[in-house]
Parts: C-alpha cells; structure tokens; sequence
C-alpha cells in the first residue's frame, strides 16, 4: 500500500509541473481571443441644443449631456443638433435620427450611438439645467415673487465718490427709494452729502430717516422666520431692508453663479445692509433675491454679460437668518410711494445700531 501511494504521489507531481510548465510558457503570448470592447463613447463629438444659455455639457463618465436653457422657454419641442465620429449611427429614445432632432426635455431622452453592426453603442441621457440652477439655486423652484421694474434701479456703492467704500446704507436707500418711485433721480452720493457728509457708517435709522425725506414710508418689523417674514413682505408688494454681518454668509468662488457672497470679507463685524426685491423657493431651501451694493464695478462674463454681480444675488435664507441674528434681527420694510407698510409683527420705533465700516476689499 505504501508503494502504491508513493507511486500516486509521484506522478501526480509530474503531471502538476508538467502544467506549470505549459502556463508559464503561454503566459507571455497573446491570447488567440481580444475582450470586444462594447462602448463607442467617442462616437458622439459634439452636441447643442437651439437657444441653449451655454454649451452643452457631453460628460462620458457619468453618460449624460447637460443642457441650460432660459427660464421661461418651451423645453417640449427643442431642436438638437449633434456631430458623430465616422460610422456612427444614433437614435434618440430608439427612433433613428440624423444630425439633428426634436427632443422634449420633460422627459430626459436618451440619445444613443452604435456602431452599424450595433456591436458597440453608448447612451447619452439628456438632462435639463434651468437657468438659475445655473446660476446655483439648487434644485427645481417651486415658487417665489420678484419685485422688478421695468427700469433699472441697482447702483453699485463703488462709484467714485469720496465714501464709496462704507456707502452701502447710503446705496441700498437710494434703490429702494428708486424702485418705490420712477422719478426719484438722485444718486447715492446726494444721500451721503445730505446725511453724514463727512464720512461715517450709516444707520437703520438714517436709512428710514432719507426714505422718509423722500415720501417713501417704511416700518421695522422683527426677524423671527427670514423665510418666511421676506416672502409674505414681498408677496404684499413690499421691499426688504435687511442688516446684517456678511462675514457670516459663505463665500462663492464660481464667478458665473449668482448665489451668495461674491466678495471676500476680513472677520467678524462685517456690518453691510442688502435690498431684498424677491425670493424663490426650491424644495430644500429659500432664496431670498437680493441687490447687494457691493459690486466694486465688477460684472458677469457669461449669460447676462454686462451685469453687475451684486445684481440679482441670490442668498440662502438660513445663512441670512445667522447674519441677522449676530448683527440685527430686524428688518426694514418698504412700502411703493403713496402707499403705507401694514405688517402684524411686533415693530420697533426706532432703531440705532450703528453699521461699520464695510470695508473695499
């Protein structure tokens, strides 16, 4: 028996080197078999959509083509057009296209390419950017009102005037005194030479004080919901005088977007007053719109070129209730020329926390 075992063993030895033996030898040698590589990711080049705010966005890791449209526009009958690589065939929600189609971004379609012996194809879904998810309002708005004019009213502090640089209170009073009355023609620097000539920050009461030497009437309400209190203001038909600590609002540094604060802020104490003319509302979050003085002459490059880009700002309610509350928990509302504020929240006759200096950075 023991011969028989050790017989066994010995040849199953041979027979295992043997094999060893032929992989080694195969192993650098290339098999006879190649994987068939069933993606064409390359065979879509280019891709547009009529009227779109920005180039279409072809993005091959995730399979997908972002589009921006306008607000506003039909997205139900859009016309793309699109270029292949040679041989390429595609189809749009599995009906055969040719340089271009009519696609409905309701429904993200799927755009797909292949090969002509349908071996190799990737698909593409087709997905919709509004214009402000664009510009960083996340998510899809759902509501919100806007107080536009059909004139312009924004002023940018950095005017030149001697106090340009702690001119925001002086600005932000002169727009809302603008939007509550077309014919009101002076500038932000006629209201520094009549309140505080000589330089220093302005206060939430030199603010009501120059609406009310201009007719406008206004009331100070408290801040308990920020949300809630600006949207039933805005609603009313009325504007949002707020004052708060801008450090306390995040920085964005994406140029193109119009959320949040687009300018750096040294540290705590940052005093700064914001118009509010509007808000949208999305699922996750309130917007309030806001004409932010602060521009230092800067505009947008893309979509609304020429823009200044303290012009329509759009500023997460949260992160305005944080800065209110460090700084000023109240808010100055703003009625149309000829007309009187109503709220029923609990206001303040008067209110005198001064503004620092809102420093030029």
């Amino acid at each position: 028996m023991k011969k028989i075992a050790y017989l066994f063993a010995l040849v199953f030895g041979l027979l295992l080197n043997s094999s060893c033996k032929k992989d080694s030898k195969n192993a650098g040698e290339s098999p006879t078999h190649l994987p068939v590589n069933h993606s064409l990711e390359k065979g879509l080049v280019s891709f547009s959509i009529n009227g779109e705010l920005v180039p279409s966005v072809i993005d091959t890791l995730t399979n997908t083509i972002t589009a921006t449209m306008p607000d506003g526009v039909d997205i139900r009958m859009l016309t793309a057009t699109y270029t292949l690589a040679a041989n390429v065939n595609a189809t749009v929600n599995s009906t055969a296209v040719a340089g271009s189609a009519v696609i409905d971004l309701t429904s993200q379609p799927v755009l797909t390419v292949s090969s002509p012996d349908n071996v190799r194809h990737t698909s593409f879904t087709i997905v919709l950017q509004t214009e402000l998810q664009y510009f960083g309002v996340g998510g899809i708005t759902q509501g919100g009102t806007s107080l536009n004019k059909n004139y312009d009213f924004y002023y940018d502090q950095f005017d030149g005037s001697p106090f340009q640089a702690i001119n925001c209170g002086p600005t932000v009073a002169t727009m809302a005194i603008k939007w509550a009355d077309p014919f009101f023609n002076k500038k932000p620097a006629d209201a520094r030479q009549q309140i505080l000539p000589s330089g220093g920050w302005w206060y939430t009461s030199n603010i009501q004080q120059y609406l009310n030497n201009n007719g406008v009437n206004s009331k100070i309400d408290t801040l308990v919901n920020v949300a809630g209190q600006v949207a039933e203001s805005i609603d009313k038909g009325y504007l949002v005088i707020l004052c708060l600590d801008m450090y306390s609002v995040p920085f964005n540094s994406l140029a193109y977007q119009h959320t949040q604060k687009f300018y750096p802020t040294s540290g705590t104490g940052w005093g700064h007053f914001l118009l509010v003319k509007g808000y949208k509302q999305t699922v996750d979050n309130t917007y309030l719109e806001v004409y932010d003085p602060y521009s230092r002459g800067l505009k947008y490059n893309t979509v609304t070129p020429g823009q200044y880009l303290g012009q329509d700002r759009y500023y997460v309610s949260s992160d305005i209730k944080a800065a209110t509350d460090i700084w000023w928990p109240y808010a100055i509302i703003v009625a149309p020329k000829g007309k009187v504020v109503k709220t029923t929240h609990l206001k303040v006759n008067s209110i005198t926390k001064p503004i620092p200096d809102a420093r030029g950075q």
